[in-house]
């Protein structure tokens, strides 16, 4: 039930706003997956991404379905072999995809390939100025 609850929430997002929590959950991935205190938390984040990336489907527009599709099945390959050494390759390629998508809702103009990893209190900021609700759950799933 807890997984529905999400969805009926998620799916009265706009577009921008359901690729915004896709960029939400890589951006804790990326956060988490350095720590191995965190794994059942970062292997549940990359199915959530990869459940929510179902869910935004029908209303992304086409030209972005061809990437969505690629991440999707990147976070499914991550999720089944979790945890992986090295853990900063899956931490380096979240934060890529989290910036990639914003780039790709129209959040973040242009991404510097230097960026750094931004604290959880400023992105929290960065998305909340540009409108973006956020939903802060992680859904367990079978």
């Amino acid at each position: 039930m807890e997984r529905q609850s999400l969805y009926e929430r998620f799916k009265l997002l706009s577009w921008q706003q359901q690729i915004g929590n896709i960029a939400s959950t890589l951006a804790s991935i990326s956060r988490y997956a350095d720590s191995p205190a965190y794994d059942e938390l970062t292997k549940l984040s990359l199915r959530e991404a990869a459940l929510a990336i179902d869910w935004c489907v029908p209303n992304v527009p086409q030209q972005f379905l061809l990437d969505l599709a690629m991440m999707h099945r990147e976070l499914l390959a991550w999720w089944q072999v979790f945890p992986v050494e090295p853990r900063s390759l899956l931490s380096l390629h979240t934060r890529h995809q989290s910036d990639r998508l914003l780039v790709m809702a129209g959040l973040m103009i242009g991404v510097d390939c230097d960026l750094q990893s931004i604290d959880g209190l400023s992105e929290s900021n960065r998305l909340d100025s540009l409108g973006v609700s956020v939903i802060k759950e992680t859904v367990v799933s079978a």
